[in-house]
């Protein structure tokens, strides 16, 4: 089963790994014998068992990307490289850019994405800085919504204190470039629903989502710097 895309192997001063992670595939196991990302790594890399991650089951890996998502995930192979770009991470020195295939209703620009309270205005032709933090959503907490100092009082109490921020890029009518740095679930999906553009086959935040279609959503890219110098690695998928 392990069938994955190694963008780049670990080396003595690249103490990290980078895998191009398919679709419908978790990023990490939820018991020691599901099947994940992180298990088939561990199959080809033993060492990344000697890093204490977030969680004892997650070893090295720095960060997840949704099930339905395919792209680049970045796995430290050595405790100081993980240590070194949780920090960075903290600091915003570690971006991921994601590529979107987006729907609009141009009638209509709340209806697609159903959450009219609090919109932002969305500019087509330059950088849209979405900022908001988050609460849980719907049956199990399945999804997530925005919250911001205007939404409600319950809305309020059910948030974190952290606001995540979502740079949205328009090309074209159809399509989204977003970066973040630090992330939340669903937070670039959620986002680009706020703003009434939801991802093409996605079956939470888009109400125009119809069964069997695919989510048009990729991991396209990441940043982050060297352990060893002020050298910053960059990775991108040109194949989505």
């Amino acid at each position: 089963m392990n069938d994955l895309k190694i963008i780049h192997e670990p080396t003595g001063r690249e103490p990290f790994i980078v895998v191009d992670k398919p679709a419908s595939l978790p990023s990490a196991p939820l018991k020691i014998d599901d099947d994940s990302l992180l298990t088939r790594i561990l199959n080809i890399f033993p060492e990344v068992k000697n890093v204490r991650g977030k969680k004892e089951i997650e070893y090295g890996l720095v960060h997840r990307i949704d099930n339905e998502t395919r792209g680049l995930v970045l796995i430290a192979s050595s405790q100081d490289f993980y240590d070194f770009i949780i920090e960075s991470q903290k600091n915003n020195l570690f971006e991921k850019t994601y590529s979107a295939k987006i729907q609009r209703d141009s009638e209509n620009p709340k209806k697609l994405g159903g959450f009219p309270e609090n919109q932002p205005k969305i500019n087509f032709y330059g950088e849209n800085i979405v900022r908001s933090r988050f609460r849980p959503f719907g049956t199990k907490n399945s999804q997530v919504r925005p919250v911001t100092e205007e939404s409600g009082r319950a809305a309020l109490k059910k948030c974190g204190e952290t606001v995540y921020t979502t740079c949205v890029k328009f090309i074209g009518s159809e399509e989204a470039e977003c970066r973040i740095t630090n992330g939340y679930r669903h937070q670039v999906r959620c986002h680009l629903a706020w703003l009434g553009c939801p991802v093409f086959g996605d079956r939470l935040y888009n109400s125009n989502f119809n069964e069997g279609e695919r989510l048009l959503f990729v991991a396209k890219k990441i940043s982050f710097p060297d352990l060893f110098s002020k050298k910053t690695f960059s990775f991108e998928l040109n194949d989505f």
